[in-house]
């Protein structure tokens, strides 16, 4: 596993706790002045995006399989797989196996008639009546999925017509194609198909420096492949060529080797996509996009996020120590977070184009100096008396389109990925992320209700004890931390552009989030069925693959009608393709596929620069005596 040499450690930090939705926390979002948002009605949620009524409801779908993840998957994934049972977190291979889940009957559905107190699940614990009432109704809302598979080589064909169509020749070197065909061929039904596209609009916008919210532009009927301009989102070709570079797993060259017609076109058609565009990776599969590119290394490098915080602040134009010496400043100080056991402040700016900084100071500890009640007039040494010394931060600043980046830092402002979970934790993260709140995706899911708001009780505290602070400490405490209705104000206005933003994009913010959603979906336990659409191959050829080494030791479980993970799949994948496909030749990411695994989260309390998994192509494999 090659490692990404970056600073940080644990140092003195703590997670600000704003990236865990809770009702008693003010979770942090951005906004940016109304006049500078593309004029543009938000769109209404009940018209512009209606889930298709022969589909279960995607929040519905979202709710139930949230319950499954808290409190079964840990015991029924590839990775643990209890009962001869691991793919609780693969609603396709369930219904595919007509036991687990039978759609439209959830008496008929193990997932169902299991659950206590008919059956005896979960062993931790029976779930509450409404918890279960949810997983039945999202069962009998479900149908069966009719698939129409399209190849990837269909793709390139339909992003070539669209390419020579609707691009200038001038602007294709901008233009990158994003692809579901892989979800879509392993039969995930309508209702996540489009959680899965409003993911993806969010994701591009999330990582967009431009001033206006970008809609993906379909290029098929079935809305399975999207063509974007990079330029539009703000994103220059060579950092986005760089990042694909680096971590994009997938990128495939079409050769004909046997002189075969059709495999002629194919290889043609990819050498004149690849000259045009300028770019092996002008198709990214954007469920791969969605899951890795809001991961910590490639989110920052694709936002251009600078080394640290003072890079990112000189960056954003904000200087956090005059603007406290100006008063410049609201903040809300409360004893209980929610989240961390220490108190905590939160703190709002203005970056130089009027947009909203945030900025969160946690504390390991409740002695003198961390207590913001009796030293509320820091960080140090930003005030002379009454400063506190804090232990880390979260910043969340407002794009010029309305939505919300994240950084998480120490209090020296070194980069972190992660919150130490001793400290703070994510009851409901993925569970490849060992409860950590993750830099990226881990936010974008708890800020996706925008700002909660917590009232402040440092003023009210100062007011009631005059006599414990000067006239000047006074004065400057009850500058920085407002009358509540004024910091309420000033957060009331930063969610109207952001909840504006996500409507445009046909997002509902009170609906869970489309990318959290995504995320579990593409590292979830992989079939036998995943697996062979993923590589592109028949399932002879499957088979075949899995008499030989490494395939029938690593993949054994295939064999048997079981499941692996992304991890065991993306170890292998690039050498399987390339022994079982003639017609391409795989070109493995630089520095590798960067996938949160349970190995990785283990080995650092803050930092995942080491979470990628390298597979260089292997000698041929030996076929099994």
């Amino acid at each position: 596993m090659m490692r990404i040499l970056r600073g940080g450690s644990l140092g003195l930090f703590v997670l600000l706790g704003a990236c865990q939705a809770s009702p008693s926390i003010p979770v942090l979002s951005r906004v940016k002045s109304a006049e500078k948002i593309e004029e543009k009605a938000p769109l209404d949620p009940k018209t512009e995006d209606q889930t298709p009524a022969q589909e279960a409801p995607v929040d519905l779908q979202a709710q139930a399989l949230a319950i499954l993840d808290r409190a079964c998957v840990s015991c029924h994934s590839a990775t643990n797989i209890q009962g001869n049972f691991g793919s609780l977190d693969n609603v396709e291979s369930m219904l595919a196996s007509g036991r687990y889940l039978v759609a439209g009957n959830p008496d008929r559905s193990l997932v169902y008639t299991k659950l206590a107190p008919v059956g005896n699940m979960p062993p931790s614990g029976t779930l509450k009546p409404e918890e279960v009432a949810t997983i039945k109704q999202w069962i009998a809302g479900l149908k069966p999925v009719q698939i129409v598979p399209l190849k990837d080589t269909q793709v390139i064909e339909l992003v070539l017509k669209d390419l020579q169509a609707n691009v200038p020749v001038a602007e294709q070197n901008q233009v990158r194609y994003f692809s579901l065909h892989i979800p879509n061929n392993v039969g995930t039904n309508e209702a996540s198909m489009e959680s899965m596209r409003r993911a993806f609009a969010k994701v591009l916008n999330s990582l967009s420096r431009s001033p206006a919210l970008v809609k993906p532009v379909a290029v098929d009927p079935k809305k399975l492949i999207y063509r974007v301009k990079l330029n539009e989102v703000g994103i220059p070709v060579q950092i986005f060529e760089s990042v694909m570079n680096d971590f994009y797993p997938f990128t495939k060259q079409f050769v004909n080797t046997v002189a075969d017609n059709a495999l002629a076109l194919v290889a043609q058609n990819d050498a004149t996509l690849r000259t045009a565009i300028g770019s092996p990776n002008y198709i990214i599969r954007a469920d791969w996009f969605i899951a890795s590119a809001t991961l910590p290394v490639p989110y920052e490098r694709l936002l251009q996020l600078g080394a640290d915080q003072a890079a990112l602040d000189a960056q954003l134009g904000v200087d956090i120590a005059a603007n406290l010496a100006a008063n410049r400043a609201l903040r809300s100080g409360f004893k209980n977070s929610g989240v961390s056991t220490q108190n905590r402040v939160i703190e709002r700016h203005s970056q130089n184009n009027g947009l909203s900084y945030w900025i969160s100071y946690d504390f390991a500890r409740l002695d003198q100096i961390e207590n913001i009640f009796a030293n509320p007039l820091g960080p140090a040494p930003t005030n002379p008396t009454r400063a506190f010394q804090h232990d880390g931060g979260e910043i969340i600043f407002q794009l010029p389109n309305g939505m919300l980046a994240y950084r998480l830092v120490n209090a020296a402002g070194v980069i972190l990925d992660k919150g130490p979970t001793s400290i703070v934790k994510q009851n409901d993260a993925p569970s490849q992320f060992l409860s950590a709140i993750v830099n990226g995706v881990s936010c974008m899911n708890c800020h996706g209700a925008g700002l909660l708001y917590k009232k402040d009780e440092v003023r009210a505290f100062a007011q009631a004890n005059v006599a414990a602070f000067t006239p000047a400490e006074m004065e400057k405490l009850l500058n920085l931390y407002p009358e509540d209705s004024v910091f309420k104000a000033a957060m009331d206005k930063d969610n109207t552009f952001y909840f504006n933003s996500l409507k445009q994009l046909g997002i509902d913010p009170k609906t869970p989030d489309p990318v959290n959603q995504a995320f579990r979906f593409y590292n979830r336990s992989l079939s036998k069925n995943d697996v062979r659409e993923e590589l592109g191959i028949t399932e002879a050829l499957l088979d075949s693959l899995l008499l030989n080494e490494p395939y029938r030791t690593q993949w054994t479980s295939l064999r048997t009608q079981g499941f692996i993970s992304r991890q065991e799949l993306s170890l292998l994948q690039t050498q399987a393709q390339e022994q079982a496909r003639i017609e391409v030749n795989m070109t493995a990411a630089v520095i590798g596929d960067f996938l949160a695994t349970p190995d990785c989260m283990f080995a650092s309390q803050v930092q995942m620069d080491n979470c990628l998994i390298n597979a260089p192509v292997p000698p041929p494999a030996v076929a099994a005596q």
